[in-house]
């Protein structure tokens, strides 16, 4: 039986500096047969001047490769855009300052079609956090799940997101389905998670398999951004699916979110300590309705005009 076209679909903005690395880690795949999407997300440095000097230069290893320039819509909506125009039925979506490792594409194909489950619509892997120069920072080693498929992940991924976004294959389709990123949220990755959970399975390949690199640049080092979009999503989520999450867990997630939100708050926001700590009594009696998790959003952005 023939291997089916797998693609990678690179959202790329102001990365130059780390882009031909991310390609060249496409490229290098063990994997054989392969199509690379790159949406140059509106750049103002060099990105699509590497981006298209890759492509002139090693379109030979690839099925399909594009390289689509379109004005600055944000992360969401490149990726959108770039996972759209793939014709695989699995994409591997990787940022591009990131990368994957030579077998990343074929340990996950390999694993799909050993678990051949129908309702299967994300896998993931572990991930090695990186420097700018590409120097081992750590690797992700708390909160591994069993390997293999998970019909109830939206349960653990209230409580922490262990998924990294380089390790990350979507099935198109399941994901084209439910709307894809949602574009009005700051950081998209949870949301998108959460809702693909309540209808798909999601599932863990043991394994080193990507890079994720941390550097000034990275969207996930703004807190404050970070607090507000993960109030949003869960809201979000507790306004669409809130009848599949067993009441005391949502007020244990209520409670953890306000134990981090605190912290933050003491040092930059000292009269909100009051209102988080009311909050947190009241969710050991009382279950969160979506309201509350929108009204710490509102506090953020207020916060933040």
């Amino acid at each position: 039986m023939s291997l089916p076209l797998v693609s990678v679909a690179v959202p790329a903005y102001n990365h130059a500096a780390f882009l031909d690395a991310c390609l060249e880690s496409v490229r290098n795949q063990s994997y054989p047969r392969l199509e690379l999407v790159v949406v140059d997300d509106g750049s103002t440095d060099a990105t699509l001047t590497v981006a298209e000097r890759f492509a002139a230069a090693h379109a030979e290893r690839f099925e399909h490769l594009s390289v689509i320039h379109q004005a600055n819509q944000g992360v969401s909506a490149a990726s959108n855009r770039a996972i759209a125009a793939c014709r695989g039925e699995w994409v591997h979506l990787l940022g591009s300052d990131d990368l994957l490792y030579p077998n990343k594409i074929q340990s996950q194909q390999q694993a799909i079609d050993a678990w051949d489950d129908p309702r299967l619509a994300l896998v993931y892997a572990d991930v090695n956090f990186i420097d700018a120069a590409g120097r081992i920072l750590s690797s992700a080693t708390r909160n591994r799940r069993s390997p293999g498929p998970d019909h109830r992940a939206y349960l653990w991924l209230l409580r922490y997101n262990d998924i990294a976004n380089p390790t990350v294959a979507l099935r198109r389709e399941a994901f084209l389905a439910i709307g894809g990123f949602d574009e009005s949220l700051p950081l998209e990755d949870l949301d998108c998670w959460l809702r693909l959970s309540a209808r798909h399975a999601v599932a863990r390949v043991a394994g080193l398999l990507a890079a994720y690199r941390r550097h000034d640049g990275n969207a996930s080092r703004r807190q404050l951004m970070m607090f507000e979009a993960n109030w949003d999503t869960l809201a979000k989520f507790a306004e669409q699916h809130g009848d599949l999450i067993p009441p005391a867990l949502w007020r244990a997630c209520l409670r953890r979110r306000l134990r981090s939100f605190l912290r933050w708050a003491r040092k930059h926001a000292p009269a909100l300590v009051p209102t988080i700590l009311g909050d947190a009594l009241r969710s050991l009696i009382h279950t969160p309705e979506p309201a509350v998790w929108r009204r710490y959003a509102a506090r953020c952005r207020a916060l933040q005009a």
